[in-house]
This record gives structure tokens, sequence and C-alpha cells, in this order.
């Protein structure tokens, strides 16, 4: 996939084009862009994804806390791989958040791309406000002999799959569900520093993933059965997601047992993919309590990794 920096190069080349801000890159969006390269592949032309960088919501409302789904090279690594020819980032500012949908399409995307088709959901909104919807971009289309291919929403458990839906499973700790909607484990990644050695001190090693530059939404404070992907290989762990309350510990961490692996990797950039949540994190009367329930967070751990092997 090619990354196209100025959108006014693709003018000589015919394109079927979805637009969105993409974060959380779900199985609503799979069957959007699944559609839109069906669409491109039928009529011979090059498939796009136009999106925004910073997030929309990080330039309208600057006192809300944003935390993404997908960091722009996740969206990037995830979209390419699912085919997609081109992605162009429009540069979402406050000035550019004041554009409405008819000047948006007609100043900046038909006026610099030989649109041959739009392919766009049926609950799609955009433009100044998200004032723009189907029924409008409908009526643009017609205006301008561009084809537009509506794609319906994909519902779970009844309701409608989105970015907002994924952030409250999280935020409950529920990452089986926050999986299942976005067609992944949900994950994060992050480079491994030097903790305090508690946890090796009473025979539990961590892997300590430095939170501070942490973009992505980080799930409910608890203890998680996860995936550790590191330079050579995956690895099971239990990950704890907390305050270290027994041990005095304070502020967000998050700290990996991995099961199976016994080198250094301070330094190192991990990928953590979380697979169940097991508990809430407790704090524990004595380091002994704590000792017998991190015992029982590997043994638990390994019963559902052995039953997990045993389906298959």
């Amino acid at each position: 996939m090619i990354i196209v920096h100025d959108i006014a190069s693709l003018k000589d080349i015919p394109v079927s084009f979805t637009l969105g801000s993409y974060d959380g890159l779900h199985t609503g969006h799979t069957l959007l862009l699944n559609e839109l390269k069906k669409v491109a592949e039928r009529s011979e032309t090059a498939s796009l994804v136009i999106s925004f960088y910073p997030h929309p919501r990080k330039v309208v409302d600057r006192d809300y806390d944003m935390k993404l789904l997908n960091t722009k090279d996740e969206k990037i690594e995830i979209i390419g791989s699912m085919g997609i020819d081109l992605i162009h980032f429009i540069n979402f500012t406050k000035e550019f958040s004041g554009t409405g949908y008819n000047e948006f399409y007609t100043d900046y995307i038909f006026a610099y791309l030989d649109v041959q088709n739009i392919v766009a959901g049926t609950n799609h909104h955009f433009g100044e406000n998200r004032k723009g919807d189907n029924a409008s971009l409908s009526d643009l289309c017609a205006q301008n002999s561009v084809n537009l291919i509506s794609v319906p929403p994909v519902n779970f458990e009844g309701r409608t799959v989105s970015s907002t839906r994924i952030r409250r499973s999280l935020a409950d700790g529920d990452v089986e569900n926050a999986s299942k909607m976005l067609g992944y484990d949900y994950f994060i990644s992050g480079k491994i520093v030097r903790g305090k050695g508690l946890g090796a001190a009473i025979g539990f090693p961590t892997a300590n993933m430095d939170v501070s530059s942490l973009e992505k939404v980080i799930p409910a404070d608890g203890v998680y059965l996860t995936s550790v992907k590191k330079k050579g290989g995956e690895h099971a762990a239990v990950t704890n997601i907390g305050k270290n309350p027994t041990v005095g510990g304070s502020g967000m961490n998050i700290e990996s047992h991995i099961l199976d692996l016994n080198t250094d990797i301070y330094g190192e950039t991990v990928n953590i993919s979380f697979k169940k949540r097991m508990r809430d994190e407790i704090k524990f009367a004595s380091e002994q309590e704590l000792i017998r329930a991190l015992k029982k967070d590997v043994a638990q751990a390994e019963e559902i990794i052995k039953a997990a092997g045993s389906e298959k």
C-alpha cells in the first residue's frame, strides 16, 4: 500500500474510495474495506482510503482525553494487510473542522480526484458538525456522475458495532467482546523498561511496559491472560494492569509475567494482545497471599491455554 502525502498527485488515476476516521478498525470497517476492494477490482480503479490525522475528536474537543484504539501506524498496517492500494491522511485542524460537507466534496475531493466510486456506510456522517449523511452523499454523487455503494453496519449481540462500544467494553475489562467486535485481539505496544524488581523478588518476574507515551485505550485494571509478541516469538503471559496496591504501588502499571520466557527483554518494544480478563486487581493482606494468588493466576492461565489447544 502506498501512503499518499499530496492528494493532487492522484488527479490522473481513477479511484474508488472510502472516507473515515477508522479508529479501532473493526468488523464493520472490514466489511466496508472488503467491498471497496471488490468495487475497485470490478471497475479497474485504484482503491483509496482517506482518513484523518490527528483524530478529529482530539481537535474539536481538546478538554476530552482522547485515547485511540489504533494508532496511525497500526491503521496503515491493518489497512495495507487487506490489500488496499492507497491511503491518504488529511491534516485535521480546527480550521478544517469548519468545512461544510458540500464544500469538502466539491473543493477537496472532486476537485483533486478522478472519483469513479465511493463506498460508504449507511450511517456515514461527515463535514462540519457531521451534518453530511448518506442521503446528502447520494445527492453529491448523482451531481458528479459517481457511483455510491452503501454498506450496512455489522451487528454484534443485536447492536451496531462501533468504536464507542469497543471503548466501553475495554473500560469494563471485557476484552473478549471488544476483540470479537474488532475481529482480532485488542493489543497495545510499548517499550519494556526496568521496574522496581518487586515481581522478581517474590518469584514472579515481570516485563514492565512504559505507559508514559501510550496513545491507546488501556483496559480496566485487573489481571488478564495475554500474549506478548517480541522479536523472535510470541509468548503466553499473565498481565496485571493497575497500581500494585499490595506492595504499595501507585500510578498506572502494565506488568506481564511471561510464562515460558526467562530472558531479559529490557529495552525491547513488545506487543501485548489481550485474551481474557481473569480477575480484579486486589489489595491482599500480605505478600504471602499475593504469592498464592499469583500462583492461581498462572495455573488458571495454563488451564485456559490447554483447553483452547484441545478445541482446535
